[in-house]
């Protein structure tokens, strides 16, 4: 799979369009169409900001499969949904994990 093939299979994974994509990266949909066409390649700081969105690390996002090897079975089940989720349903999962920390 190559790296657009990623792309789109993430933004189908995650049901985010390549518009809603480049408004969250702040990569021009443009930008896009010409690493689609291989017109242009895509930098590190390119592949991070897109992997930032997806909520995935650039390890992830080069992953050949959706494997954590070590990490428990509850742990890959908390990264799967982390992964599933919009900027603003991970920030709520976060404070609700800290107020439970802290009973």
């Amino acid at each position: 799979m190559n790296i657009m093939e990623r792309i789109d299979a993430l933004c189908k994974e995650h049901h985010i369009s390549k518009y809603r994509l480049s408004q969250i990266t702040g990569i021009s949909q443009s930008a896009f169409s010409k690493m689609a066409r291989q017109q242009s390649s895509l930098s590190l700081e390119t592949i991070q900001r897109i992997s930032d969105a997806f909520g995935i690390s650039m390890a992830q996002f080069f992953s050949d499969t959706d494997e954590y090897p070590d990490l428990t079975e509850q742990q890959k089940r908390l990264i799967h949904y982390w992964t599933l989720m919009n900027a603003k349903k991970r920030e709520f999962v976060l404070l609700l994990l800290e107020k439970l920390v802290e009973i």
